[in-house]
This record gives C-alpha cells, structure tokens and sequence, in this order.
C-alpha cells in the first residue's frame, strides 16, 4: 500500500510539473505571434492611403518596412518552430524519466516483494517453506516428541516399578529359601544327634548281650 501511494504522489507531481512547463511554453509561443498583428497594424496605419478612381482604398508600404515585417514574421515562426522542439524534446525527456522513474518503482516492487518473501519464508535444506508452515510443523513435532518422551518415562516408571516388585519378591523368597535352609539344617542335626542316639543305643544293647552270653 505505501509502494502504491508513493507512486501515486510522484506520478502526480510528474505530471503538474510536466503540464506546468508544457502551459508556460505555450504561453511563451502564443504571446510571440501575437506581436505581428500589432505590427501590421501599426504598419498599415503609418503607411499612407491612396485611392482608386472606383473608390478602392489601398495603402503604400515602403519596402524596407516591409522586409522588415517579413523579417519578424519569419524570425517568430523561427522561434515558434524552435520553441516546439524544445517542448517536443521536453516532453521525450519527461517520457524518458517517467520510463526510468516506473523502473526503479518496479525495482522497489521487487525488493518490497523479495523483502516481504523474505520475511515469511524459511530456507531448510535447500527448499523454500514458508515460515508460518515452518513453525506449525517443529510443533507439531515438538508435541509428537514430548508425547513420545512421555510415554518412554511412563515405561521407564513402569519397569522401574516391576524390577523393585521383583526385587522384594526376590529378597523374600531369598530370606524364605534361607529359613528353609537353617530348618532343614536344625532337622538335619536334630536327626543326626537322633541317629546317633540310636546307634548308641544299639551298642549298649550289643554289650549287654555279649556279657549275657
């Protein structure tokens, strides 16, 4: 909008001053021709009237004046013709200068635009995204990467929790195994001191019998 606004305003000031230079040419050209008719005037009054036997009135002009008046009129047609080409190679070079002043309006263009390009695209790898995709699609993996880490920590918490189950499962049956062991070693000893009681016995019962014999 602001590029559109500046073009508007030097067009306009373009063309107030190229219409401006164009009136004051013309003006310059109409006020030069305008002498001449004074002049013939003013040669037509000073020269002196004769007329005719049918009542015709005719004016005597001297030659030099008259050449002089010729002289005029050609040096005024001279500048009118020279004023015109002034104008015509003005206005060729206020179209020259409109041409340049709409190219580098143009180049402004293009840098606005390759500014604003700029602003709202990103280059990634090489390819040309824009920034607003850009941002919605690092969120979006953003949230699929917290989802995934969350889920991983749930997991670890998870097997962190069954590892301690079994653990304490495998110290009690640990501490069972070691109560079993100390039993069956108390019942062990306990038969063994029974064994040898027995055994003992067995030999007493042996020495009775000898001395019976």
């Amino acid at each position: 909008m602001k590029t559109i606004n500046l073009r508007n305003v030097l067009f306009g000031t373009f063309f107030l001053w190229t219409s401006f230079a164009i009136a004051q040419e013309a003006e310059e050209t109409a006020t030069a021709p305008q002498k001449l008719p004074q002049q013939f005037q003013e040669m037509v009054q000073e020269s002196n009237s004769v007329k005719s036997s049918s009542g015709n009135e005719y004016k005597v002009v001297s030659l030099s004046r008259l050449n002089r008046f010729w002289e005029n009129a050609r040096d005024s047609l001279s500048n009118v013709r020279q004023d015109l080409r002034q104008t015509l190679d003005q206005v060729a070079t206020q179209d020259a200068e409109l041409k340049s002043l709409n190219s580098s309006i143009r180049e402004k263009d293009a840098i606005v635009a390759a500014s604003e390009h700029d602003s709202t695209h990103i280059s990634v790898l090489g390819m040309d995204i824009p920034k607003e995709g850009f941002l919605n699609f690092f969120w979006i993996t953003v949230l699929i990467l917290a989802l995934l880490l969350g889920g991983a920590i749930y997991q670890y918490r998870n097997s962190q929790l069954v590892t301690s189950r079994t653990r304490q499962d495998y110290r009690k049956l640990q501490h069972e195994l070691e109560e079993f062991r100390k039993t069956s070693l108390e019942k062990e000893r306990r038969l063994r001191r029974e064994l040898q009681t027995e055994r003992n016995l067995v030999e007493e019962l042996k020495v009775v019998a000898s001395q019976k014999r």
